[in-house]
């Protein structure tokens, strides 16, 4: 009886091994599963925008009204009375401004007033939508148009931080080409935990 029972175990595994062979050789292996299925479904992810460089420096006003970073790689130099931060290639740049606040306005009208009356004068500046920040203040969308020489004038957005500060307004202007668009809002915030107003 032993020996039956025996030869039973031996047939009873082989039968089993063998359906496992037939199961692997079509195509039932462990590594398919519905979870990886269905992964291969979904669409890739977003392309990252390209890392910004690091903030190392920092820049102080003359007047010693504020300072900001200075992104690695950047040169410093002055339009219209207040610092240029540009990158080598020109696809982003930033700036600070300060400007008298507007009276007699609700205090976000009197931001945008502030920024539209220190960058309106610019190549086809126009404010967009404007939002509240947390902590006071307003983001302002921005487009406009960039000449430089002889070539044709491109097409530049940006975004501006305005913030409040007794009877002056703190502008923080981003700009960008194209090629730099998708590093406007990366580069806005970072820059903006580096500004600091006494």
């Amino acid at each position: 009886m032993g020996q039956v029972t025996g030869r039973f175990r031996v047939l009873v595994i082989g039968a089993i091994a063998l359906a496992m062979s037939v199961l692997l050789a079509q195509g039932w292996g462990l590594e398919q599963s519905p979870f990886k299925a269905q992964a291969q479904g979904n669409a890739p992810p977003q392309a990252l925008a390209p890392a910004l460089p690091m903030v190392s420096y920092s820049f102080e006003d003359p007047q010693g009204r504020f300072q900001i970073g200075i992104f690695d790689g950047y040169s410093v130099s002055a339009a219209g009375g207040n610092p240029l931060f540009q990158a080598a290639d020109g696809s982003l740049a930033y700036t600070v401004a300060v400007a008298p606040l507007p009276a007699d306005n609700a205090p976000d009208a009197a931001l945008l007033a502030a920024a539209k009356g220190t960058f309106g004068n610019g190549e086809g500046f126009v404010a967009g939508d404007v939002q509240p920040l947390p902590g006071g203040g307003v983001r302002i969308n921005w487009a406009g148009r960039l000449s430089q020489g002889a070539a044709a004038p491109q097409p530049i957005v940006g975004k501006i931080f305005a913030r409040q500060r007794g009877d002056e307004v703190f502008l923080l202007l981003v700009a960008a080409t194209p090629a730099a668009e998708n590093q406007v809002s990366d580069a806005i915030s970072a820059l903006g935990s580096t500004l600091i107003v006494p």
